[in-house]
């Protein structure tokens, strides 16, 4: 758990620095270096004590509402090696990138797109248009452009993101994000993964998982990769039409694995139509059920989001609004126990 000790250094230096003959110093580096075996222990125990809390922290979540009993069951299949992570934006975040909508609006401003035309558009979650009328007027080089600039960057990483190679060391990984913060996580705890597969090349995908292959699927490509790219209207519609790649691949790997949903909305989503579409189709019976850790928000239906969701096989575990990243880090711990 290397990973958290920037938060424990963090937590040492927050009595300030040390000054010593007009020198100042932080104190982790006074004890890390001067003391190193006090240090790593005194990490071991805040690193337990944390743990602590944290599962706590979970244990009252999972008292909330039916999530108990559900976690359970996405537990056992963890336990099985029957999930695999799909990983939405709020992952990013932490880290420093945009969410997708926090991203519309900062090309906006840079272009005669008016901002409430923006805002109309992601009203009704029509996210597609409004990328398509972003990209409309400012030009394919410039919104690409953009497109690239924020997101190919290798911001420091933080978040609960850190925990996905120590839940899933050896399982398919599947994300929409178009940054490379998940090949930069696993690289360095594993050794990476094994096949990069996005856009076209999806078809190749089930195969690939029977060989036990370490995947990352990239279902809308990458920020600088224009031809395997999912971003704009026309290519959402392209790619998840009847018979597509995106399309054929949801019917393909459902029947595989259970899915957990992370750091994604499922609100207005195309992964969950296309979903509903494909239970519908072959019936939730003969599918592995899916599960989502999501924000419940003051003004949500919960029953009745609950119900949509259950219409894609999606059965959600909510966490209080406004408590995102405390709530995701005390789920995952809490499936890390045993």
């Amino acid at each position: 758990m290397d990973f958290l000790k920037p938060l424990y250094d963090e937590e040492l230096n927050s009595e300030g620095d040390v000054e010593i003959v007009g020198s100042v110093f932080a104190r982790s580096r006074i004890l890390g270096e001067l003391e190193p075996q006090t240090y790593t222990l005194s990490f071991s125990e805040w690193v337990e004590e944390r743990k602590a809390n944290l599962i706590q922290k979970a244990d009252e979540i999972l008292a909330l509402y039916d999530n108990k009993n559900r976690f359970e069951q996405l537990k056992k299949s963890l336990k099985a090696g029957a999930a695999m992570p799909f990983v939405g934006a709020g992952f990013s975040v932490p880290s420093g990138y945009p969410g997708w909508t926090a991203f519309l609006y900062q090309i906006c401003e840079e272009s005669h797109v008016p901002k409430e035309e923006l805002d109309n558009l992601l009203k009704v979650g029509e996210y597609e248009q409004a990328a398509q009328a972003l990209h409309n007027d400012l030009g394919a080089a410039l919104f690409n452009e953009n497109l690239e600039g924020v997101f190919s960057s290798d911001k420091e990483i933080f978040g609960a993101v850190h925990y996905l190679p120590h839940l899933f060391p050896t399982t398919t990984v599947i994300t929409t994000n178009y940054d490379r913060l998940l090949e930069r996580v696993f690289k360095g705890v594993e050794q990476g993964f094994d096949v990069v597969k996005y856009g076209n090349s999806l078809n190749e995908v089930v195969r690939l998982m029977t060989n036990g292959s370490r995947m990352l699927l990239k279902l809308h490509g990458e920020c600088d990769q224009i031809a395997d790219r999912v971003l704009l209207k026309a290519e959402y519609e392209g790619a998840y039409a009847d018979g597509a790649t995106a399309s054929n691949f949801f019917s393909r790997v459902l029947f595989a694995k259970s899915i957990l949903f992370v750091g994604c909305s499922l609100c207005a989503d195309r992964t969950v139509a296309n979903m509903i579409s494909l239970v519908e189709k072959y019936k939730a019976e003969t599918l592995p059920r899916h599960y989502a850790f999501l924000e419940l928000k003051a003004d949500d239906d919960r029953v009745a989001r609950k119900k949509g969701l259950a219409a894609a096989n999606i059965f959600p575990i909510w966490y209080p609004e406004g408590e995102h990243d405390e709530s995701i880090e005390a789920l995952f711990v809490k499936l890390m126990e045993d």
